[in-house]
């Protein structure tokens, strides 16, 4: 099993996305008729490459927060975080900051 002392275990690695975070926010904004207060931020999924230190990489979607995906556009690379014994989904564990730093072309003017 995966629990250590009550925890899930979880690794870090590179992901690059392979859909349009920036795509995916705006079709599903579109089809909310009428914009309620969220307990939390609307979260969505996007397909990314996990490339792992030491082990194969393996294709997931990811949860990411809609504050965050102007900058999820195809190519971008990104730490994740995962449960090694369920790859299937990951988490996002980057903040703006450090993925503009590590992606030069979200800094190019359209």
């Amino acid at each position: 099993m995966s629990f250590l002392f009550g925890k899930k275990q979880s690794a870090q690695a590179m992901a690059v996305t392979l859909e349009n975070g920036r795509e995916i926010a705006d079709k599903a904004m579109q089809k909310i008729r009428v914009h309620r207060d969220y307990a939390s931020e609307p979260m969505f999924d996007i397909a990314v490459r996990v490339e792992p230190l030491n082990e194969a990489p393996f294709e997931a979607k990811m949860k990411a927060g809609i504050s965050k995906t102007f900058l999820l556009i195809t190519g971008v690379q990104v730490q994740v975080k995962y449960d090694p014994s369920h790859n299937g989904q990951v988490t996002l564990d980057d903040d703006i900051q450090a993925v503009l730093a590590r992606n030069p072309q979200l800094s190019k003017k359209e």
